[in-house]
Formats: C-alpha cells, sequence, structure tokens
C-alpha cells in the first residue's frame, strides 16, 4: 500500500497513532461510547486520530453531535464509497490502522473484527453474544463491557504506549482468527455436525 497517498487521500493526519472502526454509525455499534472515548484520549495524549468507516452517510443531526466532543482533525468520517468498490480497497485502508476497535452494544461476531484480526492488528470490542469467542482478554484482543467508555479510553492508551502488548495482540489475534474462523475450518465443522445429526 502507499501509505502517504491514503492518508493525503482522507485527510488523515502524519505522524499520529490511528483507531479505526468500521460499522454502521449507529448507537447499537457504540459511537458515543467511542467519541466519548477518543474525546478523553485525546486530553491525555494528542497523538491520536480516530477514523469511523460506515457503509451509509449519517445524519447532519449525528454529525452536529459527533462534532460536539470537539476532536476537529482527529476525527475522520469516511463512508464505503470513498473507500472504494472492492473490498481489497478497504483492506488497503485497513492496513493503516494502528488499533482497531469495534465496541457494539448488539452484535452477532462481526466480520469487520475477524477482518482487522486476521489483518494483525491489535482489537478491542465487547462481551456481547459470539465477540468472546474471537477476542480473549489480553490474549488475542481487548474486552470490554459494552458502554464503558472509560475502559475503552484505558484500552486506546494502553496500547498506544505499550509496544510489547500490541504485538502480543497483533499476531495472537491474527493467528487465532486464521485457525478457528477460516472458511475451511468452518465448512469442516458444519459438516460434521450435519453428519452426526444425520446418523
Amino acid at each position: 500500500i502507499n501509505r502517504e497517498e491514503l492518508l493525503e487521500k482522507h485527510q488523515i493526519p502524519k505522524g499520529k497513532t490511528i483507531v479505526f472502526c468500521v460499522g454502521q454509525f449507529i448507537d447499537r455499534k457504540g459511537r458515543w461510547t467511542f467519541l466519548e472515548a477518543a474525546k478523553n484520549a485525546l486530553d491525555i495524549d494528542k497523538d491520536f486520530v480516530f477514523v469511523w468507516i460506515s457503509n451509509s452517510t449519517p445524519s447532519e443531526e449525528d454529525l452536529e453531535k459527533a462534532a460536539s466532543y470537539g476532536l476537529g482533525e482527529n476525527f475522520v468520517f469516511i463512508t464505503s464509497d470513498q473507500v472504494g468498490k472492492e473490498h481489497i480497497d478497504l483492506f488497503k485502508l485497513l492496513r493503516l490502522a494502528d488499533i482497531f476497535a469495534l465496541v457494539s452494544f448488539q452484535e452477532g461476531l462481526p466480520i469487520s473484527l475477524l477482518e482487522a484480526m486476521a489483518l494483525g492488528i491489535p482489537s478491542i470490542s465487547t462481551n456481547v453474544n459470539a465477540i468472546p469467542e474471537a477476542v480473549k482478554h489480553l490474549e488475542t484482543g481487548w474486552l470490554m463491557e459494552a458502554g464503558d467508555h472509560k475502559e475503552l479510553t484505558k484500552a486506546f492508551l494502553t496500547l498506544k504506549n505499550d509496544e510489547k502488548l500490541r504485538n502480543k495482540l497483533s499476531i495472537s489475534g491474527r493467528d487465532w482468527v486464521l485457525e478457528k474462523f477460516n472458511e475451511v475450518e468452518v465448512a469442516k465443522i458444519a459438516l460434521d455436525k450435519y453428519q452426526k445429526v444425520l446418523k
């Protein structure tokens, strides 16, 4: 990837720790938790930029509320049509991330989280539904309770400043997802279950 070109294209400030989220900009995705934690983290350390990629354009009201957090250029909102037409374009953009955070209140097992982990991005997510199958706290990622912006702030700051932990979660998260969630393994598990039921 051409890092400089992508940063410039999407107006992402250079030289900062980049935190990505991918998902609809709606309440159940934890958008205000994300922005509150971003504000708190920036109050302590200005070297962050937070990027939200959504497949829909937010309303003017939502954009006004987002602006009220006072993040300025340190919050960048990108719609999927700005990313590109191919899914690989999203992966190229995600490769810019130092940290990935998906802090939903309701979720199954989000593909965007698995993709970020498979790309080796240290990931933060919430203890809801199937997410703990992928994110084991401080083993394969950082697991937190939904809505806990203080814990999310702590996660942002810790992962930014603890290179050893960041590297550990990058490697172990990637290995875990590629081992447990690749399509071949999932197909084998499904086939095995069907065979047992049909005997």
